[in-house]
């Protein structure tokens, strides 16, 4: 295993090679993302840049967090972040040898800019002169459909001073924070108004609109929920933030019940109920504490591009049965083989060839590759779902589950569930 002590650092590039990260639903500003969308970087502290690095050890957990590429440190040296910055999609998010190995560079590390008394930032951008570098979650989708919901009923760490603490108890407790252990930080909808809607084509605004409903503008074909949006519901109420999530719900003119306007929303629902199943699973398991970390929520926005998708879902399982089948027909005849044949060397030769036939299908499959349409052959995404946010995130080893995310995430299920049954 390579040595994580030197955190990959590697210099901030200027802001000519980075693009704004449009698909932000909540969290502090100054997010960008490499030409191709595929990272993100994101301002953080080196608490965060830790946690992220210690997570290697936890398997079950990091499975579900975005992939880690390394971090950076803001210095002159522009060139050290390029082959990063410039790594295809394959290389940065699957993991491989070499993935986010960024050049060293030499200069310490920045620390936190430490306080002498707290004040709310108000979502600005954090000047620690660090940045951590992610596997973007929103990519792979057309119009994604961003929820971020900040977990916890207590949302400040060990650490943080009075005011803080007062500041973000009377939150919690005027909102679902407090009453479900979770609160909806933001929320970002592919929603083109149709013919123009607020006066422009659709998915042409170049600026926020405002929209008629409070706490929410138009943009890009988005249409943006804000903080306070979130803050507005109470637990009797939440789950319709939900339903909005989802597309909205009618009543049914024949059965007089109500439903889902989007036809797969019962499907993507289901989909995000096993996902948080599986990250409740893992947090059962670990002994650790996070305070206002957020669970992101994403599925394909664009209905078209949806059903694309599923399709695609639909092919590569059957590629995979195909392959998998073929692997058993190699087994099979090496066994005729071994049963026919007593010579030691033949028996020699069958083991080589199976293993090179498992070899060749598992890393080639029994289809043409070409290394110019590997991008193009990346499958469309249909859902996501990922933990995020770990600046007030450590290994408590110990002291058990972290219950105050965990209820959190009981809360949601128990929503998500109500909506589908």
């Amino acid at each position: 295993m390579a040595d994580s002590s030197a955190s990959r650092l590697a210099a901030i590039p200027s802001a000519a090679e980075l693009v704004k990260f449009d698909h932000s639903a909540a969290g502090h500003e100054g997010i960008s993302s490499n030409a191709s969308g595929s990272l993100i970087i994101k301002p953080c502290t080196q608490a965060e840049i830790d946690f992220y690095e210690s997570a290697k050890a936890h398997p079950l957990f990091q499975a579900h967090i975005p992939t880690f590429l390394g971090s950076l440190s803001q210095n002159e040296d522009q060139e050290a972040v390029r082959p990063l910055l410039d790594a295809g999609r394959d290389q940065s998010l699957q993991g491989g040898p070499g993935a986010g190995t960024a050049t060293v560079t030499t200069d310490p590390t920045p620390g936190p800019v430490k306080r002498k008394s707290w004040k709310p930032s108000g979502g600005k951008k954090l000047s620690t002169g660090l940045a951590v570098v992610l596997e973007n979650v929103a990519a792979g989708f057309q119009h994604p459909n961003v929820l971020d919901v900040k977990l916890g009923a207590r949302l400040w760490d060990d650490d943080a001073p009075v005011a803080k603490r007062q500041k973000f108890d009377e939150v919690a407790q005027r909102t679902t924070s407090g009453s479900l252990g979770f609160r909806i930080a933001g929320m970002k909808l592919w929603c083109p108004p149709l013919g123009g809607g607020v006066g422009e084509k659709e998915g042409q605004q170049s600026s926020a609109v405002p929209s008629d409903e409070p706490n929410v503008e138009w943009k890009k074909g988005y249409k943006s929920y804000n903080k306070f949006y979130g803050q507005s519901f109470s637990k009797d109420n939440v789950a319709e933030a939900f339903t909005t999530y989802l597309g909205g719900v009618r009543r049914d003119e024949q059965t007089g019940k109500t439903v889902f306007k989007r036809k797969r929303a019962p499907l993507i629902a289901r989909r995000l109920i096993r996902e948080l199943e599986s990250i409740q699973y893992a947090l059962e398991n670990e002994e650790s504490r996070m305070y206002s970390a957020s669970v992101l929520l994403v599925y394909e926005g664009d209905e078209a591009a949806l059903e694309v998708g599923l399709q695609e879902e639909e092919k590569e399982k059957e590629k995979e049965k195909e392959r998998e089948r073929e692997r058993e027909r190699s087994r099979h005849q090496v066994r005729e083989q071994d049963t026919a044949e007593h010579d030691d060397e033949d028996e020699d030769y069958d083991d080589e060839q199976l293993a090179y036939d498992e070899y060749d299908d598992e890393e080639y499959g029994n289809e043409d590759f070409d290394d110019e349409d590997e991008q193009a052959n990346i499958p469309r995404k249909v859902h996501e779902a990922r933990l995020i946010d770990f600046a007030h995130a450590s290994w408590t080893p110990g002291q058990g589950p972290d219950e105050n995310v965990l209820k959190g995430i009981r809360s949601l299920l128990d929503i998500l569930r109500g909506l589908v049954e």
